[in-house]
Formats: C-alpha cells, structure tokens, sequence
C-alpha cells in the first residue's frame, strides 16, 4: 500500500488485520489462515467484493500512480490509463499481491478539456 500513498495506522496481530490509510479514507485488510491455500475469488462465481474503486484527483496523478505501480513486485497492471467508454472519464486497474483489483479513476469533470 504504500506504493499507492497509503500508510499503516494500525491493526490487530491477533485477529489478524492492518488498517491502511490515506488521510482521507481508512480500510481494513485482512489475513486468512494460509494464504498457500487460499481460493481466489472469481467475480462469476462467488459472492464478494468485485472491485474497489479510488478517485484520482487528475490525470497528471493518474499517470504518475501508474508509473510507480510498474515498480512495486507482485501487482499485476490489468490496463494502463486509459478511456472508460468513450470518455473523458479515464480509469486504470490492477490486481495487488492479495489478489484485490482496485480500479483508479479520474472522473470527465475532473479532466481539463
């Protein structure tokens, strides 16, 4: 997470959890038992979370995200930057190392024309 900005704030070594935040927006990540034996999620298949989706204040910052999260080991960049639909709207996911895709995304009035 901190390749994204976010910092641990807390957490739980006993249940087990780690709190990350960005000064804005607190979440909560949490352990399973054996990661060797856990079952990815399948968004046709179980019952779970799909995607989260951060705003990203321009696309300056947007592109500036995407270059450092080449560098971070284990993240898989599903698409680069680019156009939701026909835009201006425009959105990049990844798949971090737990298997979590998160979707960044500058929305059209948020981008100078």
């Amino acid at each position: 997470m901190e390749g994204l900005g976010w910092k641990k704030v807390g957490g739980d070594p006993d249940y087990p959890s780690v709190f990350v935040s960005n000064g804005k927006t607190l979440i909560t990540l949490w352990q399973v038992e054996d990661p060797m034996t856990a079952i990815p999620f399948h968004r046709c298949k179980n019952i779970g979370l799909h995607h989260l989706a951060i705003t990203v204040e321009s696309l300056e910052k947007l592109h500036a995200l995407h270059d450092r999260i080449k560098e971070i080991e284990g993240v898989n960049i599903e698409f680069a930057p680019e156009y939701l639909g026909n835009g201006p709207t425009t959105h990049m996911m990844i798949n971090e190392p737990s298997g979590i895709r998160l979707e960044f995304i500058v929305p059209g009035d948020r981008i100078k024309q």
